[in-house]
This record gives structure tokens, sequence and C-alpha cells, in this order.
């Protein structure tokens, strides 16, 4: 998810004077000494509050049913995640193919009435008898919520590409803080409701309604025209013919819609821009020879290490009983995915000031947790519940370390490789691939190790 002299800045033009750029239906003044660049850090300001907030509302329908899995989905918690995920993966990878056809207003709209469905379905499953419950309206609502992660992930980095650095590290930093929000909101309702799950969720509608006002209210129309215009010609194959035209330094200014930046205006003047998508340039190509061995595959490891550790490992020591001083009741799950989500909103924030994109070390450091929670289900060494809670929280913070920096790195790589703004918008739309592909075969892989945990082991501590 950036720079020197802005290398994220993908809304940034940077010239001699004050003379702002023309992108035929949009005039973006983009007065340098105005706006000054901090390099690639996170800045408080009308952009990031609106993207902020994106990333909030887009991620706090699934950070809300992932809180609730334990009870929505008794005994299979690795089964909501599967749900959640295998829907999200699929739309991480279609969105960025299908946002070419679809307005961004249009995607926003979707991504609102998405999540005011989800809250609504989860709410309806009906008894079974027997004291079971037809899981019908928790598996509908959850992928509900995981599209309107996944495709609000994909709709806004892409739009992000066309606004200045803060945009795309305030959507990472907001993404983050609603996992913390969910948890938060969830056990402080549920508790006020006396354990009233479902009439938590119908509560949490009245947050639905920010979508359109923060998408229409504090998203820049300039840029959001810029971003539709780009959106358009590259869905009705004109940007094609335009990036691979030769270009003038001023007519280069003006096709860049202006985005353009110190590391793309060096790229032309050298020589180095890179055409646009085209005969010899397809999208497929870009993704499976590029995107995902170098930025999905890495983080796909990272993500799905994760979702094991918190929806296989921490569900199954709760029923076997493996930590001594824990709180009793759900409230142990709880209060563990709030650690984690909490940890992923800190270095998710830490790795947009300070970088680290070596995106391995994430992973690395992510499977070494997962392996400490397994060896835990056979012979607990983390004898107390509180030694638990640091290591999920660790493990929140290698996932909000390593998706912040893999965005960051698609960003400052494209940027600095003079790509333009149709191929960095499509790849920024697509770094969501290996989160929600992780997510997916890590829920499938957590129903696997807590479904063997609990039938094949003795509860109470061992070792």
């Amino acid at each position: 998810m950036t720079s020197q002299n802005s290398v994220l800045g993908l809304g940034d033009a940077v010239t001699d004077d004050k003379t702002p750029f023309k992108s035929h239906d949009a005039e973006i003044p983009m007065a340098i000494s105005e706006e000054k660049f901090n390099g690639d850090r996170l800045r408080w300001n009308k952009t990031t509050a609106g993207f902020f907030l994106l990333g909030v509302l887009a991620s706090l329908p699934a950070a809300v049913t992932t809180t609730a899995s334990n009870e929505t989905f008794s005994g299979l918690t690795g089964l909501y995640e599967v749900v959640a995920s295998a829907s999200a993966a699929i739309i991480s990878f279609g969105g960025p193919f299908l946002i070419r056809y679809v307005s961004y207003d249009q995607c926003t709209i979707l991504c609102t009435v998405a999540s005011l469905l989800s809250y609504i379905i989860c709410t309806l499953p009906h008894p079974l008898g027997d004291g079971k419950e037809n899981l019908a309206g928790p598996v509908i609502g959850t992928i509900l919520a995981g599209f309107v992660y996944a495709f609000g992930t994909n709709v806004y980095l892409s739009v992000a590409a066309f606004f200045p650095a803060e945009a795309v590290l305030g959507l990472s930093v907001g993404s983050g803080f609603g996992i913390i929000l969910g948890p938060l909101l969830y056990i402080g309702l549920e508790a006020a409701y006396k354990q009233s799950w479902r009439r938590t969720f119908l509560t949490l509608l009245s947050t639905v309604v920010i979508i359109p006002i923060v998408w229409w209210g504090l998203v820049d129309k300039t840029r959001r025209t810029a971003a539709e215009r780009s959106r358009r010609e590259s869905g009705s194959g004109r940007a094609v013919a335009e990036n691979t035209q030769p270009l003038g330094d001023e007519a280069f200014a003006e096709s860049s819609i202006g985005t353009t930046d110190e590391w793309s205006l060096q790229a032309h003047q050298a020589g180095n821009l890179k055409p646009g998508f085209g005969p010899k340039r397809s999208r497929l190509q870009l993704v499976f020879k590029r995107l995902v061995p170098k930025y999905v595959v890495p983080l796909f490891l990272c993500t799905s290490s994760a979702t094991i550790s918190s929806l296989g490992t921490s569900p199954s020591l709760q029923t076997l009983d493996r930590l001594r001083n824990k709180p009793e009741g759900d409230i142990q799950f709880q209060l563990g995915f709030l650690a984690y989500g909490t940890a992923q909103f800190l270095f998710s924030t830490f790795s947009s000031v300070y970088h680290i994109p070596l995106i391995w070390i994430w992973t690395g450091a992510e499977i070494s947790l997962l392996a400490i929670g397994l060896v835990q289900l056979f012979y607990p060494f983390l004898t107390y519940y509180g030694v638990w809670i640091v290591v999920m929280f660790l493990v929140g913070g290698c996932v909000g370390g390593g998706v912040t920096n893999t965005n960051y790195k698609i960003a400052r790589d494209f940027q600095r490789a003079g790509e333009p703004d149709e191929v960095r918008s499509f790849a920024m739309s697509f770094a969501g691939l290996g989160n929600f592909g992780g997510d997916a075969i890590g829920g499938a892989l957590a129903i696997l190790v807590q479904q063997l945990s609990t039938t094949r082991l003795v509860p109470g501590p061992r070792g």
C-alpha cells in the first residue's frame, strides 16, 4: 500500500507550477504547495476520513457475523468462514472484471443493500426440533456479509487509484478498525439484550445507511468522476487505444485523468511508460504471471493460517477446556476474536506509517503461530487463557501487517513501473484475492481441525 515523493500518490499530479491537469469532464487542481505529500505516510483529511469509513463499513458485517459465528454455527465455527470466504474469494477474483461494466455508484448501492440483507437474513432461522435450528438464514446472511467485504474492498481500492496516497492507507486502516468495532458492538449489544444475538443483528441495521452518506458526502466528486470515466473507457475498450498511442508530455498529463505522479511522469519521460491492456496484454496474463505468484500466494498463506488459528484452533481449545483461568461461556471465543481484531487494526495502522513490504516475513510469522496453536491442542504448554489471548493478538497482528503491506507493495511496484491508470486500478482491485481466498481455504481447514480435535482428543488439561 506507496513511495518517496508519493509512490502511492496515485491521485497527485506533479508539475512545476500550480496549473491543474484537465481530464475532459473533470478538472483536478493539484497545487503542490497546498497539498504537500509527506512521502507515503498516513495523513488525516477528508480523503482519509472518507476511505477510512468506507473500509470500516465494508468490513463491519463480516466482523459482526464472525464474532457471532460460534453461536450461529454452533460446533461448526469453521463452516462460517468457508461460507463467508468462499463467496468473498469468488468476488475477489471476478469483481475486478465485473467492475468494468458496473458504475461505482451502482456498486455502492449494491453494497448498501447487501449489508442490509445480511443482518436481516441472519436472524431468520427457524427451529427444526430437538433444540436444532435451520442454518439457511445464517448461511445466506454470511454469504452476503462476505460479499460486502470482498466487493466493497475491490471497488474502493479501484477508486483509490485516483486519489492521493492516504486513500489506500485510510481504507486499509478502516478495514482493520472494523474488525475491532464489530466485536465491540456485538459483545456490548448482546450483553444489553441479555444474550439475544438476533436483536443485536437487527439493531446494527442502523449502520448501513452510513455507506451512501460517506460515498456521496465525503468522497471527492471530482476524483470519483475521473475514476468513473476511466472505468467506462476501460470497459468499452477506448482506454486501450489511448494508452497504446505515443504521447507528448501535455497529452500524457491530460490522458492520465489528473492522476499523474512523479514516478509515472519520470517513467513517461524516460520512455518507460507501459501500455495498457490490449491484444498483447490481457488482464488474465497480468493476474497469473505477476499478481498471483508475487502478491497473492504469500498473502493467501498468511490469511489461511490466521483463519485456522482463529476459527479452528481457538474454538477447539474452548471445547476441549485446555486453558486455565478462562471466562465461562462463548465470551471466551469472542474475547479472543476481539484481541485478534484489535491487533489487526493496530498493526495495519503501524504498517501505514512504517512499511515492511517483505510480505514473506509476515507469512512466516503467521505459519509459526499456527504451529504453536496446533501443538497446544495435543500438548498444552500455554497453560493460561491470558497467554492464548496474546497468541491471538499476534495472529491478528500478522494479518494486519501482511494485508496492508501487500496492498502497499502492489501500489508502489506498479506505480514505480510506470503502469497506466487502468492497469494500476485493476491491480489494486485484485489485491483482495489472496486475503479472501486464504480465508476460504483456511475456513475449510478450520472445520477439519475443529472436528478432528473435538472428536479424537480428550477434554481437559494435558501434559
